[in-house]
């Protein structure tokens, strides 16, 4: 009898609902599935090499303060070149600029299409070659009793200074806050939360990233696929070791050796003998101590993937915060108010019928044109207030309708006592600023007049653009110029702002 084996079959493939519907694939055994590949893990190089860079712009800022606000080095320097010595004016200036230029280099690729941030970039770059060009115009010389000249400050002065502590450092963090984020002319509480939160919480949410990356240049990385990487950091944490170990024992030759040789000990006392470890300890202290709040900065906004909810604001807006009634009454109030008060203007200030008595047309206009401008800017934002959290009906649009209308003669009240005032008294830097700032008010008026009509009018979005335009225009027009020019043709003689 002879023995059978039982011979190798392959294992018939699993029962499955597709081979059964297809005819002729029941005996067919079904291609085996490919492995599953692992998961990649993300490249270190592409993060490591973007944080580093951030890391190094906030380095670099601090050290152009130092070395521009704080040393002379660089304007000494610079002034070999340029043949001149540069200014306070003019090195601040400069840190603008770099400021500007690390901002463009870091996040052009995700910012260019933004038309506000190349509008704020402009603003920046026009702004602070305007210190550069007229630096030269910050003061004026008057004689003295003694036939000395006396300098005081000139309209340039006062422009420049608002500019270098307000706008400039203003229009830094929007240009900053836009480089991620599409402003939406509709909601610009985003950006200005997002403004806000620059100057406040984002420079202390990203230490920790901080420490990690410092961890990992030191320690190198341990991944497998940067093996590169791995080798070059170990190597520069190698150098760092080698280098701490040498202090010490440099620490105890060289005195060694000052003692064996009284030559080398001369040299070696004179190499030192220039060095101010008090200057170079804060010189230190001022570029390392802002660097972590610049880099948490910078990062904040490199890591930003979304725009901030405001679900509250959200919500008070659509549904709204304030009682059409009650809104309409308090502007009924605050209408009947400002009728009265635009009788009496009809009445002395544009008729021109007679004063009280005691009172000239320049003392009279002085008194109330600071107080009607600041009533103006509270009527602005009450308009806003209203026509954000108040639902929509005809007699609450009618009253704001009126209330524009009663800030327009009030501005144009605020328009005619400025101008008398000029007229007895002369131009000064700051009835410039106050004539160019109420032809602002004129047309940001004439805009909430339209937007009452048309919805999607963005008016915060243009008045913004507005201001950056006028306050650039101001500068452009050389107040100095124009104040000068104005009191020698008119004869009239200034002794304040």
């Amino acid at each position: 009898m002879r023995t059978q084996y039982p011979t190798a079959h392959p294992t018939p493939p699993p029962f499955t609902p597709e081979s059964s519907s297809q005819p002729g694939s029941a005996m067919q055994p079904t291609s085996p599935t490919p492995a599953a590949h692992p998961t990649a893990r993300p490249q270190a190089l592409p993060a490591i090499k973007r944080r580093l860079m951030l890391l190094v712009a906030a380095l670099l800022i601090p050290f152009a303060f130092d070395r521009l606000m704080l040393s002379d080095t660089w304007p000494r320097a610079i002034s070999l070149v340029a043949s001149a010595w540069l200014s306070l004016w003019i090195r601040w200036a400069l840190l603008c600029l770099t400021c500007l230029a690390a901002i463009i280099a870091l996040f052009i690729r995700r910012a260019y299409r933004n038309a506000l941030w190349w509008t704020s970039a402009a603003v920046i770059g026009a702004l602070s070659v305007w210190l550069i060009i007229n630096d030269d115009s910050f003061t004026y010389g008057i004689p003295d009793h003694s036939d000395m000249f006396m300098a005081l400050p000139s309209p340039n002065y006062w422009y420049a200074t608002l500019t270098s502590v307000i706008a400039l450092p203003s229009l830094l963090m929007l240009a900053l806050q836009l480089s991620t984020t599409n402003f939406a002319p509709n909601q610009p509480a985003n950006i200005m939360f997002r403004w806000l939160q620059g100057w406040t919480v984002s420079l202390f949410t990203h230490w920790r990233m901080l420490a990690q990356t410092c961890s990992l240049c030191l320690h190198g990385s341990r991944d497998a696929d940067n093996d590169v990487i791995a080798v070059r950091n170990d190597m520069l944490r190698k150098i760092g070791i080698a280098m701490l170990i040498s202090l010490p024992i440099l620490c105890l030759l060289i005195p060694l050796l000052m003692q064996a040789d009284e030559i080398f000990s001369y040299v070696v006392v004179h190499a030192f003998n220039h060095l101010d470890f008090t200057a170079l300890l804060w010189h230190t202290m001022a570029v390392l101590i802002p660097f972590p709040f610049l880099a948490s900065l910078l990062v904040s906004v490199d890591t930003r993937n979304e725009e901030p909810k405001l679900t509250a604001l959200r919500n008070a807006e659509k549904h709204g915060l304030f009682d059409p009634a009650i809104t309409a009454t308090v502007l009924m109030i605050v209408l009947a108010l400002y009728a009265v008060f635009c009788v009496v203007q009809f009445t002395f200030l544009f008729a021109g019928a007679g004063l009280p008595a005691g009172y000239t047309y320049a003392e009279y206009a002085r008194q109330g044109f600071f107080q009607l401008l600041l009533v103006t800017a509270l009527n602005l934002a009450g308009f806003g207030l209203v026509l954000t959290f108040t639902s929509r009906t005809r007699l609450v649009t009618m009253l704001q309708v009126g209330l524009v209308l009663a800030t327009g003669v009030m501005l144009a009240s605020s328009a005619m006592r400025l101008w008398l005032y000029i007229d007895a008294y002369g131009l000064t830097w700051l009835r410039w600023l106050s004539l160019t700032f109420i032809v602002l008010l004129a047309v940001v008026l004439a805009l909430a007049l339209a937007r009452l009509f048309v919805a999607r009018l963005p008016l915060i979005g243009i008045t913004f653009v507005l201001i950056l335009l006028w306050w650039l225009a101001l500068g452009l027009s050389n107040p100095n110029w124009v104040v000068n020019t104005w009191n020698t043709y008119f004869g009239t003689v200034v002794s304040d702002l």
